[in-house]
């Protein structure tokens, strides 16, 4: 035993003996002249003092030299890495002339854009060579290519815009490598080589046969890369990173083939097709990068045991498919990236087995049930799960086991249930984002605030209610609250917010409770710096007056809320408020402004109040502004131009404007929407209104006179509302300019002119209305091929219109023959917003005048009424399948019925009143299920009624006027039992009771089973908010279907 420890001693001793040979000493040994060679080297160098920790500490007096290794008295290593090092190195700095140096590390400096010095190849004893992000530019010197005993080279550097980066031309990568046999690492990320991929491998095979690393993102490479193969010849190469370079290309699948691959980078390269499977099974690989690579295919194969991989990173990519139950091989898996792919189907429940997991993110793509436990799982810090499928509840992961976990997001998915409390037992949790799902109950849990580190709350579009915890108002982390869109119920004071002192970001907006914000402005500076507050419909009765100190708030939204008064001048002097919305309160009035508002302000939404007043607030910054349905009885300013300088939407509609439309408006060069609508505007139209950026122009019910404007060849109207003035003369040529119009309304006017035959060449054109003018003649145009395929609503009515109806003039309607997706004609403005201006137009449905505020592309109309038409109806008529309305009604048409009409499977409504239609009503109507209106009053129709289907929910205003029509509902009895479609008991006398009585317990049954069944129906929409949310749904769906005149 003795032995033993003599030997361990003997060996301590000549390892700690400072004249053995070899040894490491200490940085207070180096040689004098290494001292004096490292001072020359600190006074040369420029340096910021502040970031420095080695050089500002480098001193001869007290022997600290910081970063410094000698061996045998020389320096062999020396570390300045992060020294905030700006300047001061060329060719004769002392650090050339450190002979022995074998390490040296001058990373994260900022030479500002100085070229590496050649002296660096004067180190001819350099082992490990480190200049990344160092901030040099330019050539790489060739004199680095005389380190032969070079092991690891990093010259990379992070790139971004308007930095210079470096650069390997001349010399080439061929020059520098070619003798640098030893060389281990290489990093060369951001350093410009304009190369193929081939090239590069060619030069790496052939001259470094012991790389073991290989990293040369961003070095804008090129494909192909199909001579790479040669890689394979190098045995000790692990690392492979290449991404962030433009070699669209395929994926070799020689990458399946290196023996000791452990890490493959290929993101952000342009790859396309499929990737090979066989990458993901070797069995040596433990990273992958593969994301952004847009065009990038394939599925994930079935992983062999004990696989290797530790991080899989797929994002961006459109890898697809379900993840094979074999991913719960990968035990050493600890990150997994899946955002944006297309993968769908279930999590696989193997999922419990990745103990290691530390990072999972699948969100953005089709995963569908419900979340396996991931309760094995203790390391997770990032849980995310958003914009999926996934349905169920959440509690079979025992959440209160993660005591790591610093985000979960499980954000627009299906999750239904109460959420977990033992989620707020997680004392590190940051970011706990669960907003749109179905969750609902009450949210039971308490936190441990004072422990607690929480700064996202997100619990918003749920049907989560109850009361809040008391205990959410003492999170003092708490930097983003959302709540809105629940049932959360009580009510509580707006002085809560002052214990969250760190908040910026509160949404407690559409939910029920009432939040009272009286007596706040003693209070102001205890409330914390907000930059966004909703609090829309939350019964607010005034404006809280804390605002006015609230310097930093950007986003500010009280709207549907019951505030009453006036609006104050301090909200205008809130120096960073961009967006305002008090819209839909009790405002009446606005306090006295200053003649030039200087607020920054870019949306300013004020519409659906009581506001009136002598002057209107115009922020001169605002790109949306909204004075809509209030009262403000003024003339619009002469010099309105000065505030509309940066103005996209501008609207004044439902108010009592008066006077005429300012020439000035002309000059807003920016504005898309212009909407003065509802108001009592004269004067003609200014000639200049519609300039090159406007695509919504609505001047609807107004007093406007004159002519209607020509329009020039830059129009780009979308949207021109014209309707309800007092317009005369002709149709201006001039409108086929406007060649993206969808949607025309020039009814109610007195235009005096032919059908427009200019408008033809009008693809776009969904909505035509010309109804009750002065037009007048035949209708159709020559040549119609191609005539508005996108018509879906067509007004004429009420006009002088006369002829027969060209059967070719229907053909060309094809939005009319089938079905489209649903979506509503509107003009999306300010896209990043999500703002846009919803058309709307007025038609006539089932005998009632209807202003459709939200025209759905499902919508189809024609209205051919109260005209001069003549002849038969077009048979064409039966091929507009996807028609909802006709009205033809006040005409002279005769002849029979089309039975081609029986094709007209969607049609709700059909009025053919007041014509000369003769012959019987053919029964193939009665199998229009949903038709609920039918007016073929005042014609000259004979026969029987037929008693079948739809036609028994006719009243007999339907057919009256009709002398020679029979049967139910009329009271004249068809005589002929074997009539077709006839009730035999109707024709006999001796059976008239009977058919009465029939008659009577018919529509008894009818109204007693409708209000039964509707107050079913209606309690249990007002009891489950997930059917009152589908019911709306299938409404917008359906439109119109059921209205009932």
């Amino acid at each position: 035993m003795r032995n033993w420890l003599l030997l361990w001693l003997v060996l301590i001793l000549a390892h700690t003996n400072p004249f053995s040979r070899g040894t490491v000493l200490v940085s207070g040994q180096c040689f004098g002249n290494q001292k004096s060679l490292l001072l020359e080297l600190k006074n040369s160098l420029n340096f910021n003092a502040l970031l420095s920790t080695k050089l500002i500490k480098w001193n001869q007096s007290n022997g600290s030299w910081d970063g410094v290794t000698c061996e045998g008295g020389q320096v062999t290593g020396l570390d300045l890495s992060n020294e905030g090092i700006t300047s001061g190195l060329n060719d004769s700095s002392s650090l050339f002339r450190l002979d022995y140096l074998q390490r040296l590390n001058l990373a994260f400096n900022n030479f500002q854009s100085l070229e590496i010095p050649s002296g660096f190849g004067n180190l001819t004893n350099l082992v490990s060579l480190n200049l990344s992000s160092a901030g040099f530019t330019g050539q790489v010197p060739i004199g680095i290519s005389r380190l032969i005993r070079l092991v690891t080279l990093d010259v990379s550097q992070f790139y971004y815009r308007g930095v210079t980066s470096l650069k390997l031309k001349n010399p080439n990568l061929k020059m520098l490598v070619g003798n640098l046999s030893e060389l281990r690492e290489l990093y060369l990320d951001g350093v410009n080589m304009s190369a193929t991929g081939n090239e590069l491998c060619n030069v790496l095979s052939s001259s470094l046969p012991k790389l073991q690393v290989l990293s040369m993102m961003n070095c804008y490479l090129s494909g192909p890369i199909e001579s790479c193969t040669s890689l394979v010849n190098l045995p000790f190469l692990s690392v492979i990173k290449l991404g962030i370079n433009n070699l669209s290309t395929t994926v070799p699948e020689f990458f399946a083939h290196f023996h000791n691959l452990g890490t493959l980078d290929l993101s952000n390269c342009g790859l396309r097709g499929e990737f090979p499977q066989k990458i993901f099974q070797v069995q040596t690989l433990q990273n992958l990068y593969l994301s952004f690579n847009e065009l990038l295919q394939g599925s994930l194969p079935r992983f062999p045991e004990n696989g290797s991989l530790q991080t899989l990173v797929l994002s961006f990519t459109n890898i697809s498919g379900r993840l094979p139950e074999s991913i719960g091989n990968l035990k050493n898996l600890s990150r997994i990236e899946l955002e944006n792919c297309s993968f769908d189907g279930n999590i696989p429940s193997s999922f419990t087995n990745l103990s290691q997991l530390a990072y999972l993110d699948f969100s953005h793509n089709n995963f569908t049930g419900s979340i396996p436990s991931l309760s094995r799982s203790k390391n997770l810090t990032k849980i995310t799960l958003s914009h999926n499928n996934l349905a169920g509840q959440i509690d079979s992961t025992q959440w209160e086991s993660l005591s790591s976990l610093l985000i979960l997001d499980l954000r627009f998915n299906l999750l239904e249930g109460n959420i977990p409390s033992s989620l707020f037992t997680l004392l590190l949790i940051e970011k706990l984002q669960l907003s749109n799902n179905r969750f609902s109950g009450q949210v039971n849990g308490s936190f441990n605030a004072p422990l607690h580190k929480l700064d996202t709350l997100d619990l918003s579009n749920n049907n989560i209610g109850g009361e809040l915890p008391l205990s959410i108002w003492e999170l003092q982390g708490l930097k983003y609250l959302s709540l809105s869109s629940n049932n959360f119920s009580g009510s509580f004071h707006i002085n809560l917010v002052q214990q969250l002192r760190n908040l910026s970001y509160l949404d407690l907006s559409y939910n029920s409770f009432s939040i009272y914000a009286t007596n706040t402005a003693s209070q102001a500076s205890s409330f914390p710096s907000l930059t966004t507050l909703k609090l829309a419909s939350c019964q607010l009765t005034t404006l809280p007056e804390f605002l006015a100190e609230q310097h930093r708030l950007v986003y500010l939204d009280l709207s549907h809320d019951w505030i009453q008064g006036k609006i104050p001048q301090w909200i205008w002097g809130l120096q960073n408020l961009l967006y305002l919305n008090l819209s839909s309160n009790l405002l009446d009035d606005i306090e006295t402004l200053s003649p030039n508002i200087t607020s920054t302000l870019t949306v300013l939404d004020l519409h659906n109040n009581r506001l009136r007043g002598q002057t209107l607030p115009l922020p001169p910054f605002a790109t949306f502004m909204d004075f809509s349905s209030n009262d403000f009885a003024l003339d619009i300013p002469p010099a309105i131009n000065t505030s509309l300088l940066v103005a996209i939407f501008f609207s004044l509609s439902k108010n009592n404007f008066q006077g005429s439309i300012p020439e000035s408006i002309c000059r807003a060069e920016y504005l898309e929407v212009l909407d003065l609508s509802h108001n009592n505007l004269t004067g003609n139209i200014p000639d200049c209104l519609v300039m090159e950026s406007l695509k919504v122009l609505n001047l609807r019910d107004n007093a406007l006179n004159g002519g209607i404007i020509s329009f020039p060849e830059t129009c780009g109207l979308k949207t021109l509302d014209l309707s309800s003035n007092l317009l005369r003369g002709q149709f201006p040529e001039s409108l086929a300019n406007c060649t993206a119009l969808e949607v025309l309304d020039v009814g109610s006017n007195q235009i005096d002119d032919v059908y427009p035959c200019q408008l033809k060449s009008i693809a776009s054109l969904r909505v035509l209305v010309l109804r009750s003018n002065k037009f007048h003649g035949g209708v159709g145009c020559p040549e119609t091929n191609g005539t508005w395929k996108m018509l879906q609503i067509v007004d004429i009515s009420s006009n002088n219109f006369s002829g027969a109806l060209p059967s070719q003039y229907l053909t060309t309607w094809e939005a009319m023959k089938a079905n489209v997706h649903m979506n509503r004609i509107q003009y999306p403005f300010l896209l990043i917003s999500g703002l846009y201006y919803q058309d709307t137009v007025s038609v006539t449905v089932k005998g009632l005048q209807l202003e459709l505020v939200k025209i759905l592309t499902l919508f189809t109309s024609i209205d051919f009424s109260c005209n001069d038409f003549e002849g038969p109806i077009p048979d064409t008529l039966g091929d507009l399948k996807a028609l909802y309305f006709l009205n033809l009604s006040k005409n002279g048409f005769s002849g029979p019925i089309p039975s081609s009409l029986e094709h007209l499977q969607q049609l709700e409504s059909l009025d053919l009143s007041w014509n000369d239609l003769n012959g019987t009503i053919p029964p193939q109507l009665s199998d229009l299920n949903f038709l609920s209106f039918l007016n073929l009053s005042y014609n000259k129709l004979e026969g029987s009624i037929p008693a079948v289907k739809q036609f028994l929910t006719f009243s007999e205003d339907s057919f009256e006027g009709n002398s020679r029509l029979c049967g139910f509902p009329l009271p004249t009895k068809c005589l002929d039992p074997n009539s077709k479609g006839t009730d035999p008991s109707n024709s006999f006398e001796g059976n008239a009771g009977d058919s009465d009585d029939t008659e009577k317990w018919f529509y008894m049954g009818t109204s007693l089973g409708f209000v039964v069944g509707f107050w079913i129906f209606c309690g249990l929409l007002a009891s489950i908010k997930s059917w009152r949310f589908a019911y709306y749904q299938f409404w917008d769906k359906v439109l119109l279907r059921h209205l009932r005149p």
